[in-house]
């Protein structure tokens, strides 16, 4: 089973793949060094074609913008997989999704003028974590969303079980602070998940 998490920004301005990557990178290593893991892995990024998955060059300072049957790929070097990102714009069956929220759920109606404000942008990204990715992508990806969220000054949101569902919408300083913590989720199956894959970081010698 995949996990995604969105991102919805409030700036106008997008970012480039290298201020993600470099935020993502440093981010990264301060939540592991919380966990008393001094791994530092750089992560990197390439833009891939869907279905054939062949690479298209891009330059860092590229903003993160790609076509529709274009996907990006972010990996930890020396680690096998990664998490797939998508580029979507915002359409009237994602506003309908969000009314929905805003009458339904607490946590979007406490956010709405600020989740108003980044529909408004007209675009969002998900990044997806596929089954069976090694440790390290499982906590990267949810970080990795969440620089996004904060170079933008954005929202983080997911309803497929990625973290607990009444944490969503979030925003980054939020995340930071709950996200893959086995001490602050009621979920003891996410919370015996979430020990096993940093034991398994940090004993991996590839970082």
């Amino acid at each position: 089973m995949s996990t995604t998490f969105e991102v919805y920004p409030r700036t106008q301005r997008v970012p480039t793949f290298g201020e993600l990557i470099e935020l993502a990178s440093i981010r990264l290593a301060e939540q592991l060094k919380r966990r008393h893991i001094a791994a530092k892995p750089r992560l990197t990024v390439q833009v891939r074609r869907s279905g054939r998955h062949e690479e298209i060059a891009i330059a860092l300072d590229a903003q993160m913008i790609w076509e529709r049957d274009q996907y990006a790929w972010i990996t930890v070097p020396g680690v096998l997989g990664g998490t797939d990102a998508d580029y979507r714009l915002v359409d009237e069956l994602t506003r309908s999704l969000w009314n929905e929220l805003f009458e339904m759920e607490q946590r979007a109606k406490e956010l709405r003028t600020h989740i108003e404000a980044c529909l408004a942008t007209g675009h969002y990204w998900s990044f997806r974590r596929s089954a069976g990715q090694p440790a390290i992508i499982n906590f990267a990806y949810g970080i990795i969303a969440a620089s996004l969220a904060e170079l933008t000054d954005g929202i983080i949101y997911s309803d497929d079980s990625a973290w607990d569902y009444d944490r969503f919408p979030a925003v980054a300083v939020d995340f930071y602070e709950w996200f893959f913590d086995p001490e602050k989720t009621p979920d003891l199956g996410r919370a015996a998940w979430a020990r096993a894959c940093l034991v398994a970081i940090a004993s991996d010698q590839r970082l």
